[in-house]
């Protein structure tokens, strides 16, 4: 009887404990034809005598020579076996392990990625100190009635919640949005004309991808809001810093230094990060003049929700001419950051573009999540939240303001605010934001200079800018503002 053929083992190591057999295999084989220990036209071992050497069975072996084939590493030929391809041939010839790729393969981005890496939010995240601008409070949030909402949509959830959603978002959850921001904020749309995105600068993103090409002119506010200005330089658009003052944007003064605009972005009823609201004389304005020169206006609601005293203001989507805004808000300042959930009325014309240019970037969002917020605002959950947020972040804004007074006096005095997480607090002459900043920072206290927030030094608010600070309220308790007061006025 013949003897079967005698085959050299391959160059294999030692199968780690825990790891499958089919892919320490694979990826030996793999590691062995790259590094040149396998050289192109070895003949590997038949299937049977390679089961037979590692004592594995042959239908994994099998398994493993077709992947490799499927990847252009190897070629099965009937009567010659499964061979090692030329180098050349080989679709995938990137070194073995990331520390190769680090010693060896310098990375290449694209010219324009250096704009993407200048973002002006903080990428490791550390959790909230006192004064921190921004940040809601956390702790109030109704997280048994939420968890029980979530518990229930899992429970019931139905195969058609399991499967794709339209790219808008899910359509029970746009109506509750567009029914709550009718009501409340006197928008005129629909369910179908809201988008659901992860959140104001998704929805920027979006606005600036489908309405902006590079060379195109776009008005920000100064101070203003930096992820706007960033996001828009980095798709190339010419960014056109317009001063704000008292009553919010200077339109005029913004259509005199470009009047060709293609997209004006504002905070109208709540002005980041000055916090004043934009004149009804100047929205009328602005809104004429979107509808005469064809421009787009981004209507960014920051914190407007959030208004102590009355309903919140009207938007401007809302008014006559608001056929050219774009309104945008989050839920991750209304219930708390994580939810990574907002919302982007969209002008009619503009509906089917969005959706389109949706499905091609991340196909739809999540439905679960979205499911859940519905029941949240349906069920009355929602409303009940912010009317004690309000009452809460009133209380906290009082506290800052009394005892601030006292303490601080007119070394750092804190302005007048009927709305949001944060107020603006001025420092006395002579005196330096950045050094405040720095020392307290080092004590474990957050202020933010308003200098970075604005484009170059110049006239605001019927005076040159001085040195100022946002001063953020809503994620301490009054006692925790109290003695935060108390220690700051040691650095002051």
């Amino acid at each position: 009887m013949p003897k079967n053929p005698t085959w050299p083992a391959l160059p294999l190591p030692e199968r780690p404990d825990g790891s499958r057999i089919s892919t320490w295999l694979h990826r030996e084989i793999r590691a062995a034809i790259l590094e040149g220990r396998l050289a192109a036209g070895t003949r590997l071992p038949p299937t049977r005598s390679l089961a037979s050497q590692l004592g594995i069975a042959r239908g994994t072996v099998s398994s493993v020579y077709e992947e490799l084939a499927a990847e252009g590493y190897v070629a099965a030929r009937t009567g010659d076996g499964t061979r090692v391809l030329a180098a050349g041939r080989t679709q995938l010839v990137e070194p073995v392990t990331s520390q190769h790729l680090e010693q060896d393969t310098p990375v290449r981005l694209a010219d324009r990625a250096s704009e993407w890496q200048r973002t002006p939010f903080p990428i490791d995240q550390s959790p909230p100190r006192a004064f921190r601008a921004n940040i809601p409070s956390a702790m109030e949030f109704p997280l048994e009635v939420w968890s029980r909402l979530s518990s229930r949509r899992i429970r019931f959830a139905t195969r058609g919640l399991l499967l794709e959603s339209d790219p808008l978002g899910y359509l029970p959850l746009r109506d509750a949005i567009a029914a709550h921001l009718c009501e409340t904020r006197g928008l005129r749309c629909g369910g179908d004309q809201v988008m659901i995105v992860s959140g104001t600068q998704m929805a920027l993103d979006l606005t600036a991808r489908l309405l902006i090409d590079p060379g195109d002119s776009a008005w920000v506010e100064d101070p203003g809001y930096p992820g706007a200005s960033r996001l828009l330089t980095a798709y190339g658009a010419r960014v056109i810093p317009v001063p704000v003052d008292g009553d919010g944007m200077n339109v005029g003064e913004a259509a005199r230094r470009a009047p060709d605009v293609r997209l004006a972005v504002l905070t109208p009823s709540h002005q980041f990060p000055l916090g004043v609201t934009l004149s009804v004389e100047r929205r009328t304005d602005l809104l004429r003049r979107a509808r005469m020169n064809g421009f787009w206006i981004f209507e960014d609601d920051y914190d407007s929700e959030f208004r102590f005293t009355g309903r919140p203001l009207v938007g401007m989507q809302g008014m006559p001419g608001g056929e050219r805004v774009l309104f945008s808000g989050s839920f991750s300042k209304m219930l708390y950051p994580g939810i990574r959930l907002g919302f982007l009325v969209l002008p009619r014309p503009l509906v089917e573009p969005f959706r389109a240019a949706r499905s091609l970037i991340d196909r739809f969002p999540a439905t679960l999540e979205q499911a859940v917020l519905c029941d949240f605002i349906t069920e009355g959950h929602f409303e009940r939240h912010l009317r004690r947020m309000r009452m809460t972040y009133m209380e906290r804004y009082a506290t800052l303001v009394e005892v601030s007074r006292k303490v601080w006096g007119e070394r750092l005095a804190v302005d007048s605010n009927d709305t949001g997480l944060q107020a603006v607090a001025w420092l006395g002459e002579g005196r330096s934001a950045e050094a405040l900043t720095g020392t307290a920072g080092y004590l474990g206290y957050e202020f933010v200079p308003l200098t970075r927030y604005t484009h170059r030094i110049r006239r605001c608010l019927g005076h040159s800018i001085r040195a100022g600070v946002q001063v953020g309220f809503a994620a301490q308790t009054p006692a925790e503002l109290t003695a935060a007061i108390h220690a700051v006025d040691k650095i002051l």
